[in-house]
């Protein structure tokens, strides 16, 4: 399994108060931190003081179905990824939840194994994203830092020449260190 470098943060909503424990246990032998939810209102409570990164939601339960989580959820945090575990699944339900951003679809009873690989499979994509915003970030920089030299270049500067050269060196060596990072984290089990 990839080791990241943050928590990786669960919340597992099932009205059925059995199932949710084993599923919060599972997780928590896997590395997680994993927290569980009775209901969607409690579930849009506890996201709300402090964000999952995953969402493992029943389908149907009372009060506020995982079709309504999700769409609630989704519009106020977009990175949040979800899984439907549901007894109940149809066609239908499956093509909407997946429209409306869920992750997976799992049909109750399953496999814990199959639960593990779909969550890993979350993770993964959870920690690409985290590197693209990281990336992105250098890479703005980067491209500010160049515009800056290039608007210094044109410019008679008081500075020595030298000075060029070693932001140069930087800029080169920051790149060769993103070119590192890429490959590294790209390479997920």
């Amino acid at each position: 399994m990839t080791k990241h470098d943050e928590t990786f943060r669960i919340l597992i909503v099932d009205d059925n108060k059995e199932l949710r424990e084993i599923l919060e246990e599972y997780l928590q032998a896997e590395g997680n931190v994993a927290d569980g939810a009775a209901n969607g209102r409690e579930a849009l409570v506890k996201h709300g003081e402090n964000p999952y990164d995953l969402i493992v939601t029943d389908l149907n339960m009372p009060e506020v179905t995982g079709m309504e989580l999700i769409r609630s959820i989704k519009r106020e945090n977009d990175d949040t990824e979800f899984i439907i575990v549901t007894g109940y699944a149809s066609l239908d339900s499956a093509v909407e939840a997946v429209k409306m951003g869920a992750f997976d679809y799992i049909v109750k009873p399953f496999r814990m194994e199959e639960l593990k690989v779909v969550v890993k499979n979350v993770r993964d994509k959870v920690a690409l994203k985290k590197l693209n915003r990281i990336l992105f970030k250098e890479l703005k920089s980067l491209h500010d830092e160049i515009e800056r030299y290039k608007r210094g270049a044109n410019i008679e500067s008081a500075e020595p020449a030298g000075k060029h050269m070693d932001n140069t060196e930087q800029i080169l060596s920051e790149i060769e260190k993103i070119e590192k990072l890429v490959k590294g984290k790209l390479l997920i089990d």
